[in-house]
C-alpha cells in the first residue's frame, strides 16, 4: 500500500532528476517497521552505482512521521552526487583506502541543493515557513 506521502517524494524524486539532468535513476523507500535507536548511526539513503538504484528513508527515526522534502532534497542531492563525483582509491598512510567523501563530492552536493533551489518548482521547498498550529 502506497502512501499519498511515498506518491509525493516519488514525483518529486523524479523532477530533482530532471532540474540536474540525470537519468536512468529508479527510487525506492526504505521500509522500516519499528523506530530507530537514535544514539547510533543508521542509514538514510543507498545508492547502488551500478545499477542506479537510490533508496531514502522518508520518515522520521523515531516516530516514523513524514520527513520533510526539504530534507529528503538535500538527500537526493548526497546521493545524485555519488554519482556525478564517483568514489576512488587513494594510498593513504600505506594502506589503499576508498574516498567516497571528500572535498569535492560535498561542492557537488551543494552544486545540486543551488540547482534546485534555482528550479522554479522545487524552490518552494527550501523557502516555505511552516506554521505551527497551537
Amino acid at each position: 500500500m502506497i502512501n499519498p506521502h511515498q506518491n509525493r517524494v516519488r514525483d518529486i524524486f523524479n523532477q530533482a532528476c530532471n532540474c540536474l539532468k540525470v537519468t536512468g535513476f529508479s527510487f525506492r523507500v526504505m521500509n522500516r517497521q519499528a523506530p530507530i535507536n537514535t544514539a547510533k548511526n543508521f542509514k538514510v539513503a543507498y545508492t547502488n552505482l551500478k545499477t542506479k538504484l537510490i533508496a531514502i528513508d522518508i520518515f522520521t527515526p523515531k516516530k516514523r512521521q513524514p520527513k520533510s522534502i526539504n530534507s529528503i532534497l538535500r538527500i537526493i542531492a548526497h546521493e545524485i552526487a555519488h554519482h556525478q563525483k564517483k568514489p576512488f582509491k587513494q594510498l593513504y598512510r600505506g594502506h589503499i583506502i576508498t574516498r567516497s567523501h571528500y572535498p569535492g563530492f560535498y561542492r557537488q552536493v551543494n552544486k545540486n541543493i543551488d540547482r534546485f533551489k534555482r528550479d522554479r518548482e522545487l524552490e518552494k521547498y527550501f523557502t516555505e515557513k511552516t506554521v505551527l498550529s497551537s
